[in-house]
């Protein structure tokens, strides 16, 4: 008797969508062929999102992590999953761990997690934890290590970027700034293609800047003046406090800038373009789609 699972595409689980990784990826993978279930908080929001998508190459199911009862019917019949660590999941081992490791106990055999840059060396990172683990549990992984996005000044960041002003406390440490877009089309990749089982690698964009000279070169592309204020660790806990952000997902991303800040987040890789098969997007090209921000 014929293998039916093996007769069709493997079903490939996405957490984090819709949202800036999660829906370019959803459909870079539909585009690819794909068959895709969306595991969202709010599958009605995400059917939402991704109306105009095959129903043939789309499914949707509860899943949040933390919530136990939600992981056995998410995972179940998925051979593949990305995994994106929610923003305000800072205890990665009480509410991520356990899902991991049901995924892999109900048959997913490939696990893609959006880490971090350099999170092989910045080990009281979330996503070093998450590496560790899906490094020790038996899981076949890929490591994708993104540098700072570039849609995050236009998201967690839009209410200063709309006073023409970068308001983050990275000193003047060096970035490689990379494109979510870029970063989910590698992550379709890695999805679909073999070849990149129990690999890491570091995606970063074309060139590493200051925040200083992003805003310059925010300025000459838009002719609208930005400028980097570089506040203290201080101040910017206030600040992202102040528009609602969580305690401990700004606590995450204060570690993330002191990266910047101590030279860390400077890497330039190949790996992306390698991926792509193509350069990676500078933020010239990202300032040229920046939307209307009056």
């Amino acid at each position: 008797m014929p293998d039916l699972h093996k007769s069709i595409s493997p079903l490939i689980g996405v957490t984090g969508a819709p949202g800036n990784i999660g829906t370019p990826l959803v459909r870079a993978l539909l585009r690819r062929g794909a068959r895709v279930r969306v595991l969202a908080r709010h599958p009605e929001t995400a059917r939402q999102a991704f109306a105009d998508a095959p129903p043939s190459q789309i499914e949707f199911g509860t899943m949040e992590f933390g919530k136990r009862q939600t992981y056995l019917d998410a995972f179940d019949g998925l051979d593949k999953l990305f995994v994106l660590r929610p923003p305000a999941v800072s205890q990665v081992s009480r509410d991520m761990f356990p899902a991991l490791d049901v995924a892999l106990g109900a048959g997913v055999r490939h696990f893609v997690l959006l880490s971090l840059q350099g999170a092989d060396k910045l080990t009281i990172t979330p996503h070093a934890h998450l590496e560790k683990h899906l490094g020790g549990n038996g899981a076949v992984y890929t490591f994708l290590r993104p540098s700072f996005f570039m849609q995050n000044l236009t998201t967690t960041h839009l209410p200063e970027l709309k006073k023409g002003i970068i308001a983050v406390p990275a000193g003047n440490g060096r970035t490689s700034f990379v494109d979510t877009g870029d970063v989910a089309e590698a992550a379709a990749i890695v999805l679909t293609e073999d070849g990149h089982e129990n690999r890491a690698y570091g995606l970063t964009g074309p060139a590493a800047l200051t925040y200083r000279e992003v805003a310059e070169i925010f300025t000459r592309v838009t002719g609208h003046l930005y400028r980097s204020t570089d506040p203290s660790p201080i101040a910017f806990y206030r600040l992202m406090r102040g528009q609602g952000a969580g305690r401990a997902e700004t606590l995450v991303m204060e570690a993330i800038y002191a990266t910047a800040r101590l030279g860390l987040a400077k890497h330039v890789s190949d790996d992306l373009p390698t991926l792509l098969g193509r350069p990676a997007h500078s933020i010239e090209d990202f300032a040229r789609s920046l939307p209307g921000l009056d």
